[in-house]
């Protein structure tokens, strides 16, 4: 039952190319969006698509592995935890803000030596190919 605690699994489209920063420690770090879409009938009983944009943090060899072929538009399935932070934006203004930190995902995008991608924060899934 403790996986069912802060879990989130979405699947969506990347909204831009990943890309890696490195912290002061050496730690790699990368952030990206996420789309996800949901669709529904508004009251003339037209179809209607409504788009989230989910804020991803991807850590260490997570990062090093969506670097490699995280373009915008790529497909990914996900799964991570919730975390909140607060901060000071540069006109003094308090902000709230919400990211999914990632521990696993997969490429739903098909490659082309016909596998898929997956990556997890064990060091088993770390040499995944990509």
């Amino acid at each position: 039952m403790k996986t069912l605690i802060n879990s989130v699994q979405l699947i969506g489209r990347l909204g831009a190319d990943a890309a890696i920063k490195t912290t002061h420690q050496g730690t790699k770090v990368c952030n990206v969006r996420l789309a996800t879409n949901e669709y529904s009938k508004n009251s003339n009983g037209d179809w209607v698509e409504t788009t989230f944009w989910h804020t991803l943090v991807f850590w260490g060899k997570l990062a090093e592995k969506l670097e490699k072929n995280g373009k915008k538009g790529t497909r990914l399935a996900i799964q991570g935890t919730l975390h909140y932070r607060e901060y000071t934006d540069a006109n003094g203004i308090k902000r709230d803000m919400t990211e999914i930190k990632v521990n696993q995902f997969m490429s739903l995008n098909g490659s082309s030596a016909g596998y898929q991608v997956a990556a997890t924060e064990s060091e088993e899934a770390a040499d995944l190919p990509f």
